[in-house]
């Protein structure tokens, strides 16, 4: 069941004031991804695993297969191709957004750790 976040902040929190131009991200990222992006896509084109990149580029794992979970679904979302035997899918439990890997996968990568 899916809970509603309640329309107005609680009242110990506080919105940050919106610049023009600027999201609504309340503080700066901690990976400047504008510059990781080339070079993670170029140690992923000379076939190296998610692990060994992520340790070039000192990284935690999980946060690399993230990365790359949301730039196929970015590509995806702007109707590139996908590979034969991937399929976009909608999570059954989360209604989350990913690719599956087989037309028989029906929970996306975290509800399938959690129920596996």
């Amino acid at each position: 069941m899916h809970i509603q976040p309640a329309p107005v902040p609680a009242p110990h929190t506080r919105r940050a004031p919106l610049r023009p131009g600027l999201s609504h991200r309340t503080r700066p990222p901690r990976i400047d991804w504008s510059r990781l992006d080339p070079q993670v896509a170029h140690l992923r084109d000379s076939g190296l695993s998610n692990r060994e990149t992520a340790r070039r580029l000192n990284l935690n794992v999980k946060t690399m297969e993230t990365r790359l979970r949301h730039l196929r679904l970015h590509q995806a979302a702007t109707h590139m191709a996908l590979r034969g035997d991937e399929v976009r899918r909608a999570c059954l439990n989360c209604d989350a957004a990913f690719i599956a890997d087989g037309r028989f996968l029906r929970l996306c990568p975290t509800c399938r750790t959690m129920f596996g």
